[in-house]
């Protein structure tokens, strides 16, 4: 490898023998290190190899400035929540969640911690998000030495949660609260709180995720009828009280996003509420 700059004094910009454009990082490996001089590899402890431009600009600047222990740390948790998790995550994570750490450690130094107004819906909806985010504030306290409570670990799953689906914040903030809507209103209709560890409860959950994001990203959603109305005739027929609870939802979703579910959406809510009501 060679040297293209040092970033400082643990951390340089390289270019490998395939002629890649990396980052790498270790103890000093920095110091002293100019344009063309080759890398000692004993020195490396992490290679990062970020394709999108922008990215790597924002991860140099980012290195520039966050202490080098915490862009370690961020980078073990990364590598945990990559074993754990089993949706592909861009490699933005990295990035934001490295940001995210140093500057609530900052915040915490300096007494100040923010509430999560969404930690209810994320506990709700992202229960597998809100236990690695956890899993990083335990981690936090044993090797930072910095205590915080569940509201951080809310901000984290955010982070992961973003990384899975490539949306942004704001996208996060909506996608969830509509979730929980749906949610909130079928149990309301029913009156009674479904089961969260049943499977059933897991895959109307999780189609709601994927309904959310279709939806505040513009995306097309599902038309296998078409005109066809033959068997949303027949589901209306034999479902009826979960149709009714369908568009109990599409109603909620129309009055407050704007948002507009087909016959296709309809017909699958019920058959998910069907499973999880029967």
């Amino acid at each position: 490898m060679k040297v293209i700059k040092a970033i400082n004094n643990n951390n340089l910009c390289v270019i490998d023998d395939q002629g890649r454009e990396q980052i790498v990082s270790g103890k000093g490996i920095g110091f002293g290190k100019k344009y063309g001089d080759t890398v000692d590899i004993s020195q490396i402890q992490k290679t990062y190899l970020i394709t999108d431009s922008e990215l790597q600009k924002k991860m140099i600047t980012m290195l520039k400035e966050i202490p080098f222990e915490y862009m370690v740390f961020a980078n073990d948790i990364v590598e945990h929540i990559k074993k754990e998790y089993s949706s592909k995550l861009n490699e933005s994570l990295l990035v934001t969640l490295s940001d995210h750490i140093a500057f609530t450690i900052e915040r915490k130094k300096n007494g100040m911690e923010f509430t999560n107004p969404l930690i209810d819906s994320i506990r709700e909806s992202y229960p597998k998000e809100l236990a690695l985010g956890e899993y990083c504030v335990e981690q936090m306290r044993e090797r930072l030495g910095i205590e915080l409570g569940v509201d951080e670990a809310g901000f984290i799953a955010m982070h992961i949660i973003n990384a899975s689906l490539n949306t942004k914040m704001d996208d996060i903030y909506r996608i969830t609260k509509l979730i929980n809507g749906c949610i909130e209103i079928a149990e309301y209709y029913y009156k009674e709180k479904f089961d969260r560890s049943s499977v059933e409860f897991e895959r109307f959950a999780s189609h709601l995720k994927h309904l959310a994001q279709r939806l505040f990203l513009n995306k097309p959603l599902p038309n296998a009828f078409g005109d066809d109305d033959t068997f949303v005739t027949m589901i209306k027929k034999t479902c009826v009280s979960q149709y009714k609870c369908a568009l109990c939802i599409q109603k909620y979703i129309q009055e407050t996003y704007k948002k507009t579910i087909n016959n296709d959406e309809l017909v699958t809510l019920t058959v998910h509420l069907k499973r999880i009501t029967k």
